[in-house]
């Protein structure tokens, strides 16, 4: 189905020119959390038994759907500019536009989550007293609110039988996630990887591995981050663990590393706030990155590498849920399963730049480049065969999810690696 107008100079200077992104607000949210981490562990409230079991799931579908009809109508809470938009119009979304024509359901949206902490707070007490929070569907990231969620029994259970699109095209990669196991509550929205990433001629080598950041030629031109999360995880990829499958014994071995790495006086900084920039500049050599902003740095100009260490990189997803509470769940549900339309991934893709969870994308991006021209085209054609954006089967095969922490195992985790950063 037609979803997007001719493209335009406006659209275009859309596409190209920097933008407030969610990886930048992620970024900003990791930097508050490392100011107030995982604030909200023990969040008042009673915690519900989580269905286990498919019997157990079955049952909890079939108790939230039963009975529920389509209403027509849709309410929708986001992050800023993660989704398409219109170039002439930049609150108008053409593939929403595209969802209400083809089902009748009218979609009220809006753009109000900066951050996973501020949401939870903001919505908490309505979902606490059994009221609904005025969405039917919005978007949660793959951390430890997520885990709330679900604990608390604020997440409608899914009913997959209606989600024939997110079956057939959503990918392997990012289906049965560390933190939901099953997807029984969440579809990935959009997702991305963490690596590291370098600048070719100022290192003079290939980066090939996580033990690479403890090389002395890189002394003071190395960054890190100050999020205890991605720290932890990613130093226990560089010791050759699993995050999903480590121990209280791996936390103390990765924190060693990382310590090792401080100790040596290799890092200049650790910040989740500038580490795009001060590549970009050359003040670091390599750093801890996310893969779509090497992919943005390089639409600007810059010459820098993005590598998936061999011993692993870490593969996270910001995801779509309906709250248990929502007053349109069906119609919710029906756009959760459209998303999964290739034509509809590309329309977003193309705009956001993300790692989509949908691979057939790539061919409908590839196929608007060939009929593009100009910049549209270079940049069309930039996405669908960039790896950043769709990650190939080498490095998806090494790509791991982040470690899921009960409130307890949190405190311990953050003991271990906060310090690192912050003495």
């Amino acid at each position: 189905m037609p979803l997007q107008p001719t493209p335009s100079a406006p659209w275009l200077r859309g596409l190209t020119e920097r933008r407030c992104s969610r990886r930048g607000l992620l970024r900003a949210a990791l930097g508050a959390a490392a100011l107030a981490p995982l604030a909200a562990c023990s969040v008042p409230g009673a915690r519900k038994p989580v269905p286990r079991t498919a019997a157990e799931i079955a049952a909890a579908v079939d108790g939230f759907w039963t009975g529920r009809k389509k209403k027509g109508r849709l309410s929708f809470a986001n992050y800023t500019q993660y989704i398409d938009t219109d170039p002439g119009d930049q609150s108008r979304h053409p593939t929403l536009a595209a969802f209400t024509r083809a089902t009748g359901i009218k979609i009220a949206y809006d753009e109000v989550i900066d951050d996973s902490a501020s949401w939870f707070g903001r919505i908490q007490p309505e979902f606490a007293s059994g009221q609904g929070i005025g969405y039917d569907l919005m978007v949660v990231g793959g951390d430890s609110y997520l885990t709330k969620y679900i604990e608390l029994g604020y997440l409608a259970p899914l009913d997959h039988s209606r989600l024939p699109h997110f079956a057939r095209y959503g990918g392997a990669a990012f289906k049965n996630s560390s933190f939901d196991p099953g997807n029984v509550y969440t579809v990935p929205w959009q997702s991305g990887m963490t690596g590291i990433g370098y600048d070719p001629a100022k290192v003079g080598r290939k980066i090939t591995s996580w033990q690479d950041l403890l090389d002395p030629k890189l002394s003071g031109k190395i960054g890190m981050w100050n999020d205890a999360v991605q720290m932890g995880n990613i130093a226990l990829l560089a010791i050759g663990v699993d995050p999903e499958k480590s121990t209280h014994a791996d936390w103390r071995k990765a924190a060693a590393w990382l310590r090792r790495q401080r100790d040596a006086g290799l890092v200049r900084s650790y910040s989740t706030a500038t580490y795009q920039s001060s590549l970009q500049r050359g003040d670091l050599y390599a750093s801890l990155v996310y893969s779509g902003d090497v992919f943005q740095a390089n639409q600007s100009g810059s010459r820098l590498e993005f590598v998936v260490p061999d011993e692993g990189g870490l593969l996270w997803t910001d995801n779509l849920c309906i709250p248990s509470t929502a007053a349109h769940p069906v119609d919710a549900l029906t756009y959760m399963d459209y998303v999964y339309r290739p034509e509809v991934a590309a329309r977003v893709s193309e705009t956001v730049q993300f790692v989509t969870p949908v691979p057939d994308a790539r061919a409908v991006i590839a196929h608007d480049a060939a009929a593009a021209t100009g910049k549209r085209r270079t940049l069309l054609e930039s996405l669908s065969t960039s790896p950043l954006v769709f990650p190939t089967k080498a490095d998806e095969s090494k790509l791991r999810h982040l470690r899921v922490l009960d409130e307890a195992e949190e405190k311990q985790w953050n003991a271990l690696f906060e310090p690192i950063y912050q003495s």
